[in-house]
């Protein structure tokens, strides 16, 4: 009887996982849809990446771009409610890095900062992309330095959103790892460290039903080994401060001032050290604003745009 309720159970799991996982799949599809994106795949030398773009734009076709680069542990579906309310001109394009989302995630790649920077740049080539726009968070806006200080002809404009690379002050969450030698961030088992995690990202999460977070964290704890990895290869190269002097290109800071992974006393290190930059805090904001105040992040990127994009 009691191998009988067991199986039961074992079934209806099962069964609720895959609910979860389909309902989170047509989530993404309809918010993809409602900025107007559609899902697109790039065979390159390092493996493939799988990106959104405009619905109305090419492969290939394209000489100018806004793309937009997510964290690391993240995806491209960090920027789908954002891209809804960005008003640029531009096409975007939303690729998931190598080692995140569907994109390649080979073990034995380097994912350190200046290696993503290389594979960024010959995706934009295979794009066609002579001048890009670069929005990038966290991990995203350190490939974005990165990649503006080595091909300043390529990189347009810059947006710098909560970006790692110039770490002065040392925030919530490095203390926490330095004292307690654990990163809540990477040290996700199930939905409840999920939560956890996002609690500790964001200072306003967005509401996901439970269903989803469950699938999310399903994910999530998949992806362990590559997370790891591609934490212990950024940490060799993510300190950016020596390019910073290098930009000129228009630059946009933008930080939430209640940011636990890296502290809001960088976004004025970055503005002090980046010539041609502004800044922006948003208060009651945490480390990722275009998920947690899409729609204001994206009318500060809209007016940025209308200045810089010729």
């Amino acid at each position: 009887m009691w191998d009988e309720v067991t199986n039961i159970l074992a079934a209806m799991g099962t069964l609720l996982n895959s609910i979860g996982d389909f309902f989170l799949e047509k989530a993404i599809a309809a918010e993809s849809r409602r900025a107007g994106l559609v899902r697109d795949s790039l065979q390159l030398s390092f493996g493939d990446v799988e990106f959104l773009r405009s619905a109305n734009s090419a492969s290939g076709a394209l000489s100018e771009a806004l793309v937009l680069l997510h964290g690391a542990a993240a995806d491209k579906t960090s920027w789908l409610r954002f891209a809804q309310h960005l008003k640029s001109g531009l096409p975007l394009i939303i690729p998931d890095l190598p080692g995140h989302g569907k994109s390649v995630s080979d073990i034995g790649l380097d994912y350190g900062i200046q290696y993503q920077a290389a594979r960024l740049k010959e995706f934009l080539a295979a794009l066609g992309i002579k001048r890009a726009h670069l929005i990038g968070n966290s991990m995203g806006g350190a490939i974005a330095i990165q990649l503006a200080a080595t091909s300043p002809a390529l990189v347009a404009s810059l947006v710098l959103i909560d970006t790692a690379g110039a770490d002065v002050t040392p925030s919530w969450l490095r203390q926490h790892v330095e004292k307690t030698g654990i990163n809540p961030m990477l040290e996700v088992r199930d939905a409840s460290d999920y939560r956890a995690m996002m609690r500790i990202g964001m200072e306003a999460p967005p509401y996901i039903p439970g269903i989803m977070v469950s699938a999310l964290a399903r994910e999530f704890v998949k992806r362990t080994a590559i997370n790891r990895k591609i934490a212990e290869d950024i940490a060799q190269d993510l300190d950016q401060t020596a390019h910073l002097p290098k930009i000129t290109t228009p630059t946009l800071i933008l930080w939430g001032a209640m940011d636990k992974i890296f502290h809001v006393d960088n976004a004025e290190f970055l503005h002090r050290e980046i010539t041609n930059s502004r800044k922006i805090v948003m208060e009651k904001v945490g480390h990722v604003p275009m998920v947690e105040a899409p729609k204001e992040v994206a009318l500060v990127c809209s007016e940025f745009f209308r200045d810089v994009v010729e």
